[in-house]
């Protein structure tokens, strides 16, 4: 068997998603968008958001924001997400934790390793807390050992190609069940001609 020698440094920062429903009562603060699921998926595989207006809440001035180059890293669904442009400047829920690289990681190159690298997957299984619901803490995630970092323009490259593949994918299967609503709607258009 193979062993994979990891290095101590994790070259990246994380921060926990706050508890938005203590800014729902706030009054004089500034509003800002609120981070979504639906905003997490596209980001992943390139799906344009709808026209739904982006839910906003009063935040305080001190309270930190998404930053594009963010990761961001679902609790629910224990997958990693590139924040977009679009993003920065919104907040988080306790849903999510939010991972800052370093200059010498790519974001992109650190959503395919907390997605797709089994040495990465199986440190994240198993720290798994809690019975009903099993979230990855910050700890789990500060604590986490990477790979050796390939250079930067292979870790951009690595990226790049892995994003884009997950883009690819969405838009195939986006391709099938449209296909499959043609089909059916068809298919009922003959049915009620008799």
């Amino acid at each position: 068997m193979k062993t994979v020698n990891y290095k101590k440094k994790n070259h990246f920062s994380v921060l926990s998603g706050l508890p938005l429903q203590r800014f729902q009562r706030l009054t004089n603060c500034p509003m800002k968008p609120v981070y979504t699921q639906e905003q997490f998926a596209a980001d992943l595989t390139g799906e344009q958001t709808g026209n739904d207006p982006q839910p906003l809440l009063p935040v305080p001035e001190d309270v930190w924001m998404i930053q594009p180059g963010d990761v961001v890293y679902s609790q629910s669904s224990q997958t990693a997400s590139p924040a977009s442009l679009e993003r920065g400047g919104s907040v988080i829920s306790q849903n999510y934790l939010v991972l800052r690289p370093e200059s010498v990681l790519d974001p992109g190159y650190l959503v395919y390793l907390l997605n797709e690298d089994p040495g990465i997957r199986k440190q994240l299984v198993s720290r798994l807390q809690g019975s009903q619901l099993q979230r990855v803490t910050v700890k789990d995630l500060e604590n986490l050992q990477l790979p050796p970092l390939p250079k930067m323009e292979v870790q951009k490259a690595i990226g790049e190609v892995y994003l884009w593949q997950k883009r690819l994918t969405f838009l195939r299967e986006k391709s099938i069940q449209n296909r499959e609503k043609l089909v059916m709607a068809s298919l009922k258009g003959i049915g009620n001609e008799q």
